[in-house]
């Protein structure tokens, strides 16, 4: 079974009953907490990821880092995730859980990457235009990078729209590059 499909189950399973209990907020953020341990602690993560150290070894780290952190359901989940010998798929349950938890409250993600950084009148013009799209709640993420040249690339899950200079320079070259110059046609 891929891994992604371990975590969405098992985020999916935890968003249900985050939903039933009514503390879906909660459960998110303490999903956002372990995601932000999980990524700034090495330690932690190798902690996690060795098949040398038992598993109660692992649920008791847990217990004395979350421990008055996180919530009881969150608690109580780790725990069964440690015991079926899932914990090396935490970090990517909680990104599963946060991706679950942004679709039911219409919440859409959205990259936004540009050649320098734009204005806050523009911030404001591109949500709008995508809230106006998405029927939901735009979260942008803007990126700068140089080497688009200019123009920008946005995109979201599937869709990317790219409407940069060094794209449009790119489907220029390869146009060209299709032209035999040599080739006489009469």
């Amino acid at each position: 079974m891929p891994n992604s499909l371990i975590a969405k189950r098992y985020a999916k399973a935890l968003f249900g009953l985050a939903l039933e209990m009514n503390v879906v907020e909660e459960t998110k953020a303490d999903m956002e907490l372990i995601m932000s341990v999980c990524l700034s602690n090495k330690d932690f993560s190798q902690l996690l990821k060795s098949p040398v150290i038992r598993s109660e070894k692992k649920n008791s780290v847990i217990r004395a880092i979350f421990k008055d952190k996180i919530g009881e359901l969150s608690m109580r989940y780790l725990n069964i995730i440690t015991r079926k010998k899932r914990e090396i798929f935490v970090n990517q349950i909680a990104e599963e859980f946060i991706f679950a938890y942004k679709k039911f409250k219409n919440i859409f993600t959205i990259y936004f990457a540009s050649a320098t950084a734009i204005s806050d009148e523009i911030r404001k013009k591109v949500i709008t235009l995508l809230e106006g799209q998405t029927k939901g709640t735009v979260e942008l993420i803007e990126e700068v990078k140089e080497e688009l040249v200019g123009g920008f690339v946005m995109h979201y899950d599937d869709y990317k729209y790219d409407a940069s200079i060094a794209y449009q320079l790119k489907k220029l070259k390869k146009g060209s590059a299709e032209i035999n110059l040599f080739k006489r046609e009469y």
